[in-house]
């Protein structure tokens, strides 16, 4: 091997020195690197539960911009606001909603509201139930991932319908979405319009 005059190798202190900068570097980028997904996660989980909290309150706002009537059908009171439960077995959940109106057709229209929980987990579903002169027509799921567990603040669901007033007048819909460790809360005021 032949070796040119001014070249050199690199020495053994210089490669102990040069590996922890290149150590310190890795890490620092590494560490970077992290906190950017961390963030991504944090705002996606935020994002999410607002969504759904968004989801809930528009599906339910454009139902109630229809109603007429709100029922109480209050037959059971477990230590909670249960307003209009329906006892029809074919609407599963614990805490129903109804709305109802009669449309341009002459249908009447019915829409139940309901918290379904979901397989294995604390979260409920809200789930939209829709007869159209006493047929079930349609049902899907109008917002998920929502917390109703009991605030230690105010001893009430974090989800939950409840009547704004002694005069029933106005439902009111708090909604209270979880997503990853990232929570949203909204309430929202029903108000039937008034019966033709």
């Amino acid at each position: 091997m032949r070796v040119l005059h001014g070249e050199r190798g690199t020495s053994l202190v210089e490669l102990i020195i040069a590996l922890p900068i290149a150590a310190l570097i890795v890490a620092g980028v590494a560490g970077i690197f992290y906190q950017v997904v961390k963030a991504s996660d944090y705002a996606n989980d935020a994002v999410g539960a607002y969504t759904e909290v968004q989801r809930a309150g528009a599906r339910v706002s454009r139902d109630a911009v229809q109603a007429q009537v709100v029922p109480d059908n209050n037959y059971g009171n477990t230590g909670t606001v249960l307003i209009a439960v329906d006892q029809d077995v074919s609407i599963s959940g614990t805490e129903v909603l109804i709305l109802e109106w009669t449309d341009w057709d002459g249908d009447h229209m019915e829409v139940a509201y309901s918290l379904v929980t979901v397989g294995g987990s604390s979260l409920k579903e809200l789930q939209r139930t829709l007869k159209v002169n006493g047929s079930i027509t349609d049902t899907y799921v109008a917002a998920e991932d929502l917390d109703d567990s009991i605030d230690p603040e105010s001893f009430a669901a974090r989800t939950r319908f409840e009547w704004s007033s002694a005069e029933k007048e106005v439902v009111r819909l708090v909604v209270t979405a979880l997503v990853g460790q990232e929570s949203s809360t909204r309430t929202y005021e029903i108000r039937p319009r008034a019966s033709a």
